[in-house]
C-alpha cells in the first residue's frame, strides 16, 4: 500500500527494489508435477523490520504466509502496493516477481505544487493534466486502479498524483519531464487508496481523447 503522509507538492514515485525469484520459464516443478498458469495481479505486501516480505493480501481479502520465500525490499514495516506475479497450489503462494507501483493517497487540489520548464505552479489553475492513454481502471481492495499507456522515450522521470477536486472528485495529476518525446507506450500501474468514509466517489482521467470520468 505504501501510505505515506501526505505532502504538499506532486511528488516522484520513489521505487522499492525487490529480487527477483526464479524466471517464469518453468511449467512443471522438481517432481515434474504440473503448475497452475501464472497469475499477475495487483496485490498488497507487508514486510518486517528487515524488509523481507511477510505476507501479500489478494484484492479479495484472501492473505498469503511468504516470509519462507525471503523477498526483500528496501522499506521495512511498510504495506506497499504491487503487481505481483505469482503462482496458487494447494493453498499456498509461490511469488515470482514483485514490483512497487504509485500509491500515494490523494491531495486536495489547492494544495498542488509543482515545477515546469523552469517555473512553479501553484493551486487549482495550472494543475499538471498531461494526457495518457487509459487502458482501464477499477475499484478493488479499497483502491480506485489504474492502467495506463505513457507516450515517451524514456528520458527523464513521469511524475503523478492523485487530486482530490471537490467531496467525492478526484482525478489523475501527470507531469512529463520537459526533455521527453513520445515515441513508444509505457505501461503504467497506479493505485489510490480510497478515503474513509467515501462510499460513492467519481474519478477522472485526462486523456488524448478528453477526460474520461467515472463513478464508484
Amino acid at each position: 500500500m505504501l501510505i505515506r503522509s501526505v505532502t504538499m507538492k506532486l511528488r516522484l514515485l520513489k521505487l522499492i527494489s525487490f529480487i527477483w525469484i526464479v524466471s517464469l520459464a518453468a511449467c512443471s516443478d522438481d517432481d515434474g508435477e504440473y503448475i497452475p498458469s501464472y497469475i499477475t495481479d495487483l496485490v498488497t505486501v507487508t514486510t518486517d523490520a528487515q524488509g523481507i516480505v511477510t505476507s501479500v493480501q489478494l484484492d479479495n481479502g484472501t492473505i498469503y504466509s511468504i516470509a519462507s520465500q525471503g523477498i526483500k525490499s528496501d522499506a521495512p514495516e511498510t504495506d506497499i502496493r504491487c503487481r505481483g506475479t505469482y503462482v496458487l497450489k494447494h493453498g499456498s503462494m509461490k511469488m515470482y516477481g514483485l514490483t512497487a507501483i504509485f500509491a500515494n493517497q490523494a491531495i486536495p487540489a489547492s494544495s498542488v505544487r509543482y515545477v515546469k520548464n523552469g517555473t512553479t505552479y501553484y493551486g487549482t489553475e495550472n494543475l499538471p493534466r498531461d494526457p495518457v492513454k487509459l487502458i482501464s481502471m477499477w475499484k478493488s481492495g479499497g483502491y480506485i486502479n489504474l492502467h495506463v499507456g505513457v507516450l515517451t522515450t524514456g528520458k527523464g522521470s513521469h511524475q503523478y498524483a492523485f487530486c482530490q477536486e471537490g467531496p467525492g472528485q478526484y482525478s489523475l495529476l501527470h507531469l512529463r519531464p520537459d526533455n521527453d518525446d513520445e515515441s513508444y507506450t509505457a505501461h503504467v500501474f497506479l493505485s489510490m487508496p480510497i478515503p474513509e468514509g467515501e462510499d460513492k466517489l467519481t474519478f477522472s482521467v485526462y486523456t488524448y481523447d478528453g477526460v474520461y470520468t467515472r463513478e464508484f
